[in-house]
């Protein structure tokens, strides 16, 4: 008896569990309204009960409606509640849908497939009903709610740009003749069941004004406007729209319980525009030319290199800055189609993109020369489309004249055989003379006999100083290892000179100078990372560049190393050539770089 006492507990314990755990499992889609106007947005929630948690749901593509997903990752909810002696646990995930009306007439929600935890589940199949909302050509003045959707352009070019304009008004809430300042966007429009399409999230100016209906009878309106600027992505036709608005226009209003007015009764009022078409058109092929790489606009093109001398197989630096709008997405001459260019320099062919800097899009290359003497970077030619006049407009640069010179020479070709002689003069021995001011001493026991010794006062001041001096140097010293392990930028920073010339010595204990030469860009690029506090992973040269030119540091310098990274970076992509130019050069550019930036900085 005692036993079954003290199981009883258990047993009541595992009876609730079991009535938890039998709750059933399914799906739903909730609609709240099944009859939409053309045009209306409606929230719709799908809900999955005592599920795992579900997979996102395919949804199919309906014919006169939209549906779907807002939130990818659904909400989840649990509540347990005991109802005489009864467990009841129910555990939900929401997904979050928008419905759009877009086509009059009967349609049908087909049924979701859901997939939670390995089990498929599917929702029943809706009626909803789209009916036509009555659209009649009538002055804005005798409607409670006006919209109109305004183009500036209606035919436009593909990646060109154009403005629409979204316009509605609502009249001020007149009862009697009492006129009420109402918030109408948020107290009379039902923003949940209006469709801005396009519009949505944008801002909205408003504005005052009075308007007149067909009986002569003046009412007052606040009219909002939206402005959207939109490009063009692809050939064919773009909607913009339709735009449907939905508001509880207030008949009656009352005193709310803080003493602000609320509405008592309203009546449903709508609006909607009609999407308008835009055609977009692509450039003809007609007289397109070769160089033409879709580039839509009014543009203008200049090309310089630097430096304007350079050795042989060492890099210069190609820029051509074209300016003009729009330059998003507006590529660069294609270099491999200038036979002149290729047939003096060495480049990297692949696609050349750019970066927009002060209303420009400027695209810098590496170029590495073939000839020694006089070279000229030939003119660059490269054509865009003109809306305007509607043809093709080619572009010519202005030759760049440079000067290569031989290659230099490796000072480590002819080394002596026991050595390089750093100094360059041939060693000498030390002779003992005697005589003089003061004879040479020899013997380190004669040195010590000479020198006489004594206690001043400069000894007793300076016993005196130690004790402090070295509390101070103490308390300085943890101060800097406190700041080191708590300041990662500042450890970076105080580290970044010693590993950087530890780098470059390494790297010059390379055999070849392709290695080396790849070590120091490496060493170099570190150096940046860690003295700027930059992320570990790799630099640019475009990179370095933006980061040196706003540090204030002088633009010769900034320009000498953003071409010895972008020359790296070229270097990298073309392994079978290397550069003649010496290790030790480098490594002493490198070195000289760091002490400037250090200095400067």
């Amino acid at each position: 008896m005692r036993l079954m006492v003290r199981c009883l507990p258990l047993f009541l314990l595992c009876a609730l569990v079991v009535r938890a755990e039998a709750q059933q499992a399914g799906v739903e889609l909730r609609v709240p309204v099944k009859t939409l106007e053309l045009g209306e947005a409606v929230s719709v929630q799908l809900v999955c009960t005592n599920t795992s948690v579900p997979d996102l749901p395919e949804i199919t593509a309906i014919d006169g409606l939209d549906l779907r997903i807002v939130n990818p990752t659904p909400a989840q909810f649990s509540q347990t509640s005991i109802v005489n002696g009864r467990v009841s646990k129910k555990t939900t995930f929401t997904f979050s849908l928008q419905l759009v009306a877009q086509k009059e007439g009967k349609h049908s929600l087909p049924s979701i497939e859901v997939t939670a935890g390995g089990k498929t589940y599917h929702t029943k199949p809706i009626p909803i009903v789209v009916r036509s909302t009555e659209t009649v050509s009538v002055p804005r003045g005798d409607r409670y709610m006006f919209v109109e959707i305004e183009i500036d352009r209606t035919s436009v070019y593909v990646t060109e740009s154009f403005v629409a304009t979204l316009v509605f008004g609502i009249r001020k809430v007149q009862i009697g003749q009492r006129l009420y300042e109402l918030n109408l966007l948020r107290n009379v429009l039902d923003q949940r069941r209006s469709q801005l399409s396009v519009f949505s999230g944008s801002q909205v100016t408003q504005s005052e004004s009075r308007l007149r209906d067909s009986q002569g009878v003046v009412h007052p309106f606040t009219t909002y406007r939206i402005e959207k600027v939109m490009r063009a992505e692809q050939v064919g036709e773009t909607l913009v729209g339709p735009v449907f608005l939905k508001a509880q226009y207030p008949t009656a209003l009352r005193r709310g319980f803080f003493g602000g007015l609320e509405v008592s009764q309203a009546r449903s009022e709508t609006a909607r525009a009609d999407a308008v078409v835009v055609t977009v058109k692509a450039p003809p092929v007609r007289g397109r030319p070769a160089h033409f790489t879709g580039a839509i606009g009014r543009y203008a093109m200049h090309a310089d290199a630097k430096p304007k001398r350079v050795r042989l197989a060492q890099p210069l630096t190609l820029t051509v800055t074209i300016q003009g709008r729009p330059l998003e997405g507006v590529a660069g001459p294609d270099l491999a189609r200038q036979p002149e260019l290729a047939s003096r320099f060495d480049f990297i062919k692949d696609e050349w993109i750019g970066d927009i800097e002060g209303g420009k899009k400027v695209f810098r290359r590496a170029v590495f020369p073939k000839q020694e003497g006089k070279q000229t970077i030939p003119p660059l030619v490269w054509s865009y489309f003109d809306p305007k006049t509607e043809r093709y407009v080619t572009l010519t640069s202005e030759p760049v004249d440079l000067f290569v010179e031989p290659p230099e020479s490796d000072p480590n070709a002819a080394e002596p055989a026991n050595g390089p002689n750093v100094s360059g003069f041939a060693p000498t021995t030390l002779t003992l003379l005697t005589g003089g001011i003061s004879p040479n001493y020899i013997d380190p026991d004669a040195v010590l006999a000479s020198q006489t010794s004594s206690w001043g006062l400069a000894w007793g001041l300076s016993a005196l100083a130690f004790p402090p001096l070295l509390c101070l140097i103490v308390a300085r010293t943890a101060r800097h290892r406190t700041r080191l392990r708590a300041d990662t930028g500042y450890a970076r920073r105080r580290h970044a000179r010693r590993r950087a010339l530890a780098a470059v010595n390494k790297a010059l204990a390379r055999a070849s100078d392709s290695a080396t030469g790849a070590d120091l860009v490496v060493a170099m690029t570190r150096y940046l990372a860690d003295h700027f506090n930059l992320p570990p992973g790799e630099l640019t040269a475009s990179d370095v560049r933006e980061v040196l030119s706003i540090s204030g540091l002088d633009a010769e310098t900034v320009e000498e190393i953003s071409c010895f990274l972008e020359a790296g970076e070229a270097m990298r992509y073309r392994p079978g050539v290397t550069d003649p130019s010496s290790s030790q050069r480098k490594a002493a550019d490198v070195r000289r770089w760091i002490r400037r930036i250090e200095k400067r900085l």
